[in-house]
């Protein structure tokens, strides 16, 4: 302190203690609260809170909650003030709201006034940052050297005299700017308020010096926290620049924020749900004590970077941080889905090829490498998990008891045995996930696609199972269905080589024509004329099946029409927009297709046969069927319409431990068992059919869920048990998945034209119909203003039905 603010301060001290006002000093058993503080009781609020004074007062509630100052202009009923703020808005205040009266301020009726005092402050609070709070300090201990030779001594000071002593002046100004440099300064931890009367004009509150331990903790603590804002501060700002395309490197971050950017995505990815939903899946994260944590961190996180702690913010800021794209499956991360394989798994699986274990069937495998197998998928299947052959017994009689048909079936229970990790592993993910975007393989890629797969021109192991077809074309009772560990060689065909090796008027070489089929290598036909002649073969024993199935009171038998498959694609490109390509369309079903789902059809059910006529536990498929009126069939329009109304008609199918009707595929009796790679219930069925094939006990004996030893992988566990809980996870991503897409794609097409058919009315709401779209394959819900008739097309904006998906 200079010796001309010493002398100032001396002469003020004295003449304080002369008078007996500013300063008070007395011993501390002294209670404050009668002598010293005996006016800090608020029973004269009231009184002096007249038109013209200054204050601060209180507004809004929790985080939202902040101290303005203002002027009293008047009063607003019998309890409320009106007071103006220095933007010129006025505002009805509660009298409890009024937390502070400014020492000298009266008067005071214009923003302009007001507005001096907040700049006064302002100033103040800026020079006390330059000096480093060096005013106040000096005050503080000039007031505690005071009571240096008395311990009992304890000093209060108005606020008048603390102005007086920072500031040089008692004005208003000065006063106000005081009380912010003592609340809000440097070293706003030197004093504390201790009592005085805050709305007495004459001095104002009292403030009292800490103790000098008291400070040096607080300025330890406030050193402490200014390093932590310092922390989010230059956070926030990397955040800022990676908002302005300059890159965030997530790696570059301390341990810490690592965490929360972890934890803020199991909050992000809540934002696609409805508020209901989000309520619901925040009140289960706190039932569980890690999502309860990991979520506390994420809002805490939030809160630090001045951000609001809701899942949309969230997702904004990790799409800005290039954590996520725009387009990240939030589906994914909220339900934990791994996308890719633990090294452990990746290593398993390379092992297994290169050491393979014992194959259980060797010694009843059956060599059916002689018959040309040909594997019908699309052309981008990598999991190849089905072929077809046809096998011919004798020169003479009808075709179709001169010839056997073979489904062979990947049989990678050669390799994956049951209860090992990758089999628990295959267990847990219950199936592989077709996403837009990506495939989620239920096995590691280097074996789904390798070793488990029918790989073209290497022998491979496989179980086959040979039908016979009767005249009609069902399953011949006489010639039971075989079904065996085999091998086979297979070659791979993509559905549209079939459709052309199968159109009389097409030119086709011996390679594929698609460029996405795979390499030449794999899809070079090697005798054209044997291939054609064994798939018309193919061909013709899927339309008796479908003819047989027709006459069982299946969905074709109301509509020979398939309706078209919707498929969507999506994938990163520089020349899309937002970075991604989306292409939909619609799949129509050829002949190759029906090929194929016949066949499948039809081993599927010679195994729900073996199964019941051995007494085999499996996991049987059934499904009812409304009867429809030969009116109403009439009634609506062939093709698509009729085909909705088909499908209408049917039950959701249901699984038990009994062979009952698949009404919706006109079958006495249906299981799955063609996707083993794919589908976990497939794979524990082979599991089951090889055991008793081979006359070992049954791994699922159990005939429902919860009967049984459960020697497969969970004590108690069943066939029926597995294929019930199969493919939730899958339905709960594949659906939501490509409705994102198909939103995304028509909103991109903008104002564009698209035709629509109605497929039918809601029999329980007027003017709401099922649209299909026709070039997309797609289906939607769309509330007309106008009435529709069924079968009747429509031309509309592609933005228009992005808003009903």
């Amino acid at each position: 302190m200079t010796p001309n603010n010493l002398a100032l301060v001396l002469a003020i001290i004295a003449a304080s203690i002369e008078y007996g006002i500013g300063f008070t000093s007395c011993p501390r058993s002294v209670p404050p609260s009668s002598t010293l503080f005996a006016a800090t009781k608020d029973t004269s609020k009231e009184d002096v809170l007249k038109e013209g004074r200054l204050v601060e007062f209180s507004s809004g509630t929790g985080a939202n909650k902040q101290i303005s100052l203002g002027a009293i202009i008047g009063k607003e009923g019998k309890k409320n003030l009106k007071i103006l703020t220095s933007s010129g808005r006025t505002s009805s205040v509660p009298l409890r709201s009024v937390k502070h009266m400014v020492p000298n301020g009266r008067a005071m009726s214009t923003e302009t006034q007001i507005e001096q005092h907040e700049n006064a402050a302002a100033t103040a609070l800026e020079s006390d940052v330059a000096a480093n709070g060096q005013s106040v300090a000096e005050v503080w201990e000039m007031l505690l050297e005071d009571c240096n030779d008395d311990e009992s001594c304890q000093v209060g000071v108005d606020l008048i005299t603390l102005s007086e002593l920072i500031l040089g002046d008692s004005t208003s100004t000065s006063c106000y700017a005081t009380r912010a440099m003592l609340t809000e300064g440097v070293e706003s931890y030197c004093f504390k308020e201790i009592g005085g009367n805050k709305f007495d004009d004459s001095g104002g509150p009292m403030y009292e010096p800490r103790q000098m331990e008291v400070v040096e903790n607080l300025r330890s603590i406030a050193k402490v926290e200014a390093q932590e804002a310092a922390k989010w501060d230059e956070l926030k700002q990397r955040m800022y620049d990676a908002s302005n395309n300059k890159s965030f490197v997530v790696e570059d971050e301390t341990e810490e924020i690592q965490t929360a950017l972890k934890a803020l995505q199991q909050l992000g990815c809540l934002a696609n749900l409805s508020p209901d939903e989000i309520k619901r899946e925040e009140k289960a994260a706190l039932g569980n004590k890690n999502d309860a944590e990991v979520m506390a961190i994420a809002k805490l996180f939030l809160q630090n970077i001045d951000r609001r702690a809701t899942p949309e913010v969230a997702r904004q800021l990790l799409v800005s941080l290039g954590v996520w794209t725009k387009h990240s499956n939030l589906d994914l991360v909220r339900l934990k889905v791994r996308t890719t394989f633990d090294q452990y798994f990746e290593d398993a699986a390379v092992d297994i090829a290169s050491n393979p274990p014992l194959d259980l069937d060797e010694g009843s495998r059956l060599d059916l490498t002689h018959l040309p197998a040909f594997a019908i998928d699309e052309a981008s299947t990598k999991e190849i998990d089905d072929a077809l052959s046809v096998e011919i017994l004798k020169a003479d009689g009808p075709i179709h008891s001169r010839q056997r048909l073979w489904i062979h079936i990947a049989d990678p229970t050669r390799y994956i045995e049951l209860g090992s990790p990758l089999g628990q592993e295959a267990r847990r993910r219950a199936t592989s996930i077709y996403l837009p975007t990506e495939t989620i393989p239920m096995f590691p890629m280097s074996l789904a696609a390798g070793p488990l797969s029918l790989r073209p021109g290497e022998v491979s192991c496989a179980l086959s199972i040979g039908i016979m077809l009767d005249e009609a074309g069902g399953i011949d009772e006489d010639t039971p269905p075989v079904i065996t560990p085999s091998y086979v060689k297979t070659t791979r065909l993509t559905y549209d080589q079939v459709d052309l090796l199968l159109d009389p008027f097409a030119m086709v070489n011996n390679e594929s024509s698609d460029n996405n089929s795979g390499s030449s290598e794999e899809n070079t036909i090697e005798d054209m004329e044997t291939t054609v002649e064994i798939l018309r073969q193919l061909q013709y024993a899927s339309e008796q099946r479908l003819g047989w199935r027709v006459e069982g009171g299946s969905l074709e038998s109301i509509s020979p029409y398939e309706l078209p498959d919707m498929t969507v694609k999506a994938r990163p490109s520089p020349d899309g927009i937002d970075g991604w390509q989306v292409d939909i369309y619609a799949s129509e079903q050829m002949a190759a297709n029906r090929i194929v789902t016949e066949l499948m059809l039809a081993a599927n059910e010679a195994v729900a046969l073996y199964g019941d006529t051995h007494g085999v536990p499996m996991p049987f498929r059934s499904q009812g069927m409304d009867e429809l009126s030969d009116e109403e069939i009439e009634m609506t329009p062939e093709g698509p319409c009729r085909s909705w109304l088909a499908i209408l008609s049917t039950s959701r199918s249901q699984i038990s431990s009994k062979p009952l009707p698949h009404a919706g595929l006109g079958l006495d009796m249906y299981v799955q068992v063609t996707s083993p790679v794919r589908r976990y219930a497939d794979l524990a069925l082979h599991f089951q059919i090889k055991s008793h094939l081979r006359g070992d006990a049954l791994p699922f004996p159990g005939n429902n869920d919860g009967e049984g030893n459960g020697g497969g992988t969970g004590i108690g566990e069943t066939m029926v048990g597995i294929a019930q809980n199969a493919g939730t996870l899958s339905r709960q991503l594949e659906r939501p998945a490509n409705d994102y897409w198909l939103k995304e794609f028509l909103r991109r097409r903008g104002t564009q034209l698209t035709q629509v058919l109605v497929l039918s009315t809601d029999r329980w709401k007027d003017n709401v119909y099922k649209l299909l779209l026709l070039e997309l394959g797609a289906i939607c819900t769309y509330s007309s203003t106008k009435p529709l008739a069924t079968g009747e097309t429509l031309d509309m904006q592609c933005m228009h039905l992005s808003e009903l998906v």
